[in-house]
């Protein structure tokens, strides 16, 4: 009897695994919004953040971080500012700006002491 117990509970043990792997997954989007319709025109990559730092600033373009002199889509990165990148491309210079119009660049000055 104890042995008949143990076989169904290995059984059931072994088999849970099999039938997790056929259940959708409860964390991805649906079809309707996971991929982009056909002839869809992809958005322009957008700036989310930028760190100046003198020669070592750097931005949130695209998905990655870039630094001047960095090839993105559309040409290379040329300038680094507090609420905009500059690339350079074969069209020409273009500015991007932050995804967040509400974010205003910090004055660098200080307040007076008192």
């Amino acid at each position: 009897m104890a042995a008949r117990m143990m076989l169904c509970a290995v059984a059931v043990l072994l088999a849970s695994p099999l039938t997790a792997a056929s259940l959708p997954d409860p964390t991805a989007l649906p079809n309707s919004l996971s991929s982009a319709p056909a002839g869809a025109v992809p958005e322009e990559a957008g700036l989310a953040w930028v760190r100046v730092d003198g020669p070592r600033s750097i931005a949130w373009y695209g998905g990655t971080t870039v630094k001047v002199g960095d090839s993105v889509v559309g040409g290379r990165v040329v300038a680094i500012r507090e609420d905009h990148i500059v690339i350079s491309g074969k069209d020409g210079r273009r500015t991007v700006y932050l995804l967040d119009r509400s974010i205003a660049p910090q004055s660098r000055t200080r307040p007076p002491a008192r």
